[in-house]
């Protein structure tokens, strides 16, 4: 869609890691990259991307981080994690990471370098089915990561329960790289608008990544992502 609209051949990029993309970005490799928001704010730091849109999904340009665990666990409350075994995502992730880890510390009063032990599952499907198959107590996604799984175990949604949420996140969105020619950087920006406008595109938007269409944002809403990666520096120096 894209490429017809723009007239460039566009290219696909699947980069292993959210900070493999970033990179890729500041080394010219990539000109559009696809963030979730934590990455979106890393690579503007890092290299002056431009924000142009985010996704909506299910009428909403924000969403929360979910905890999930077993329905037949016992665990019935965020607080009764200490001691517990949880998957987060991936250390540039908002809602598998950063926002759970800010929260479970702020807000809960769970440390999770001393009162839990964690891993990275690598994916917010790959942690839902780890709680499924009972290899860790919780997980951390997106609101709701289960129906990632849905197709292959049916009974996902019975099997697992939803205990807590964390509070807002600007969703997922769209950057592009600053050297770019501006007359350039409105055509994509337009483009991505568009989409979602026909039954078609929507059925597109939503196999691909469970949205309906993208709304136009600004490096402002992004400012409650900064102030949790501020939070977390210390914790993620290795990115």
């Amino acid at each position: 869609m894209l490429s017809a609209e723009i007239g460039i051949d566009v290219y696909p990029y699947i980069s292993t890691s959210y900070i493999g993309l970033i990179e890729a970005m500041g080394k010219g490799k990539v000109d559009v990259g696809l963030f979730g928001p934590f990455g979106m704010v890393l690579a503007e730091d890092r290299y002056g991307v431009e924000i142009l849109v985010n996704t909506v999904r299910y009428g909403a340009n924000s969403y929360r981080a979910q905890f999930n665990v077993r329905a037949d666990s016992g665990i019935t409350d965020v607080k009764d994690l200490e001691g517990k075994t949880i998957a987060f995502v991936d250390p540039a992730s908002a809602s598998g990471y950063l926002f759970p880890y800010v929260y479970l510390k702020n807000v809960v009063g769970l440390d999770p370098e001393k009162d839990l032990t964690y891993i990275f599952a690598g994916g917010h499907d790959a942690g839902v089915l780890a709680v499924y198959n009972g290899d860790v107590d919780c997980s951390l996604s997106f609101t709701d990561a289960r129906t990632a799984i849905k197709g292959e175990y049916p009974d996902v949604l019975e099997k697992i329960s939803i205990i807590g949420y964390t509070d807002y996140i600007p969703n997922d969105g769209i950057v592009a790289r600053k050297e770019l020619d501006d007359a350039l950087l409105v055509k994509i920006k337009a483009t991505f608008l568009s989409i979602g406008n026909t039954e078609e595109e929507v059925r597109i938007l939503d196999d691909i990544f469970d949205a309906s269409s993208f709304a136009a944002t600004s490096s402002a809403k992004y400012q409650v992502v900064r102030e949790t990666y501020q939070e977390m520096q210390g914790k993620i120096t290795e990115i």
